[in-house]
């Protein structure tokens, strides 16, 4: 009994420790300037390209975690490599040298894992035994690439576009990668004319967020304060201000399209009216669609079954309708989302 205990406990750690230690995440490759020479070979090794993956590490740069950058090399040609391969040399152009060794070696590539890499410097590499693929002779292989100076991670988190929905909700998209916070949330919300209000992060990605305010008035301008966020690469968490004006709501509804199907279903013919609204809708239990032609014969009535979905709505008919004949409808208690009072839709449709 003792030693599950023990085990449980261990698990326990181990996953506290997943929790809170800064979650790797690698950057995209970037392609270097470089030049290479072969020495002592009769033919010359033909480097393809050579890539520099920066790796980072919730936020920071891997070198402080004391974590190897990676280059990979990429041959034109086929290479062969000697059993005891290794980087003999890496300085930089100020006579420091590094540590590195090979990785991953292949007849078209091979990775270069080196210590403590700066940006803004340039490497002179040597390679000793490596030989272009049907040579008799292993030789040396000098590449010199430059790292460009990493652009400065910006302290601010920028706002690209804040977008209303139609269903009300937020939509909120950054300029560049963000990194939130466990506990990031909302802290203030007010609008133009100094009230307050609760709002929720419903939810939030790596370039966006969706907000939801309670009782948010139409046609009102709103500063929202969120806690808990910051650029992605920065060190510090910040509280970020989104201003947006949310337009005047369009109350307006009314059926796009109206379309009459008829379908043999479960050993029965099934006749219904699909309607199409401009906007989603809100609608009672005491809502109904009512059918009729144009000598006022009733094709539905209240107690019909109607199928309700956000945009539109489907009336289960008594009986058939005549293709090519008009008739008239009317779609009682419905409204628009977010709008004021519930009205009654009236119209014709050919069927």
């Amino acid at each position: 009994m003792g030693k599950i205990k023990k085990l449980c406990y261990a698990l326990l750690i181990a996953c506290i420790l997943v929790g809170i230690m800064p979650q790797a995440a690698e950057a995209s490759s970037l392609r270097l300037d470089f030049s290479a020479k072969t020495s002592g070979a009769k033919n010359s090794i033909k480097v393809k390209s050579v890539k520099y993956k920066d790796t980072v590490t919730g936020g920071y740069q891997t070198n402080n975690y004391n974590m190897p950058s990676e280059l990979e090399i990429d041959f034109l040609t086929r290479v062969s490599w000697k059993p005891t391969a290794k980087v003999t040399s890496i300085k930089d152009n100020k006579g420091k040298s590094y540590h590195a060794y090979l990785s991953d070696l292949d007849d078209d590539e091979c990775d270069i894992m080196a210590d403590g890499l700066k940006r803004g410097r340039t490497y002179t590499i040597v390679i000793d035994g490596i030989k272009p693929y049907h040579s008799s002779s292993y030789c040396k292989l000098t590449i010199k690439v430059k790292l460009p100076t990493k652009k400065e991670v910006s302290k601010k988190v920028k706002v690209a576009h804040v977008e209303v929905e139609e269903d009300g909700v937020i939509d909120v998209k950054f300029a560049s990668k963000v990194i939130w916070k466990w506990n990031a949330k909302i802290t203030s919300i007010k609008d133009n004319k100094g009230k307050s209000y609760k709002g929720h992060l419903i939810d939030r990605d790596d370039d966006e967020c969706e907000i939801y305010i309670n009782k948010m008035k139409y046609g009102r301008t709103y500063n929202i304060k969120i806690s808990g966020i910051k650029p992605f690469g920065a060190s510090a968490y910040d509280t970020i201000t989104v201003k947006v004006k949310v337009p005047v709501q369009n109350n307006n509804l009314f059926i796009k399209k109206a379309e009459y199907d008829a379908d043999y279903d479960d050993g029965r013919m099934e006749y219904t009216v699909s309607f199409d609204f401009n906007k989603n809708i809100a609608f009672k239990g005491s809502s109904y669609v009512l059918i009729k032609d144009m000598s006022g014969k009733a094709y539905s009535s209240k107690s019909s079954y109607v199928e309700w979905d956000d945009d539109e709505c489907e009336v289960h008919l008594s009986e058939a309708l005549q293709p090519g004949r008009e008739y008239s409808y009317e779609i009682v208690n419905v409204k628009a989302v977010g709008a004021g009072s519930y009205a009654t839709l009236k119209g014709k449709f050919i069927a």
